[in-house]
């Protein structure tokens, strides 16, 4: 991963693990380093991985994941860290497990499915964000969020918080992107044989796609992410009015929010 930017951990049994500080905001601050970490599955980091993030002083974990993932590659961390989920009611979890993305037929079909079904995490997320954006006020970090590949759930967290922030959203946008040169997540599945990566379609699902279909699923494609933020927009007016209306987080803690996430 040597061409990777310098945010991101080279380590052996890492997925996409990466600093979501140092970006500019509108206002000419920046995001503090060091503080907000992103990541996809943390079940196969190695003595080596744990003795490279040590010096982080990681406190909290907050995995996004649903139960059953969390059940079937459960998180491995060195030191005494605070480990955050909220269960998915099940109706939902249901509809993820089996989900049309494990039988997509063209990478056309796929791509146009997770256009359409982006902006739906901003619904039924919203325990999961508020639970990471309070950690964050509550000085619970460093801190790292994670998912399965760190692309989508992840992806979406991160968005929110960078947009609090005040990052504008190209920068967000190519924070989402930055999956596609951070990680080869199909190498990773193949090295690591038990990543499911949150697809539930038997053992090694990703070989059994066509290439399209794996490469729509696996890629961080900007226009996924946009559709989210578009449909926040036109439903909210911001990120902030989401957090607000959707999430009951009040312009005091908001403000907390910034303060933690900005750099003096």
């Amino acid at each position: 991963m040597s061409s990777a930017p310098a945010r991101c951990f080279d380590l052996a049994g890492g997925c996409n693990f990466r600093d979501l500080g140092g970006y500019a905001t509108r206002d000419g601050r920046r995001v503090r380093t060091g503080m907000l970490f992103r990541s996809g599955v943390l079940t196969y980091l190695t003595p080596e991985d744990h003795a490279a993030l040590a010096p982080l002083g990681i406190r909290t974990i907050v995995d996004l994941r649903r139960d059953d993932e969390i059940a079937a590659e459960p998180t491995t961390w060195a030191g005494p860290v605070r480990q955050l989920s909220w269960q998915l009611d099940e109706s939902i979890a249901s509809s993820q497990r089996g989900a049309p993305w494990e039988h997509a037929t063209s990478g056309e079909a796929l791509r146009a499915w997770l256009i359409e079904s982006y902006p739906s995490m901003a619904d039924w997320m919203t325990r999961a964000v508020r639970g990471l954006l309070d950690a964050v006020i509550d000085d619970q970090t460093p801190l790292v969020f994670h998912c399965a590949a760190g692309k989508d759930r992840t992806g979406f967290c991160a968005a929110i918080l960078l947009g609090l922030a005040g990052v504008d959203e190209e920068t967000i946008l190519a924070d989402f992107a930055l999956t596609n040169t951070a990680v080869d997540l199909f190498a990773f599945t193949r090295q690591h044989r038990n990543a499911g990566l949150g697809l539930t379609d038997g053992q090694h699902p990703f070989e059994k796609m066509a290439p399209d279909v794996r490469d729509a699923l696996m890629r961080a494609d900007p226009a996924y992410l946009k559709a989210a933020l578009d449909s926040i927009t036109a439903r909210h007016g911001s990120i902030e009015g989401y957090v607000q209306a959707a999430l009951g987080l009040d312009q005091i803690r908001i403000a907390a929010l910034r303060q933690r996430l900005l750099e003096d």
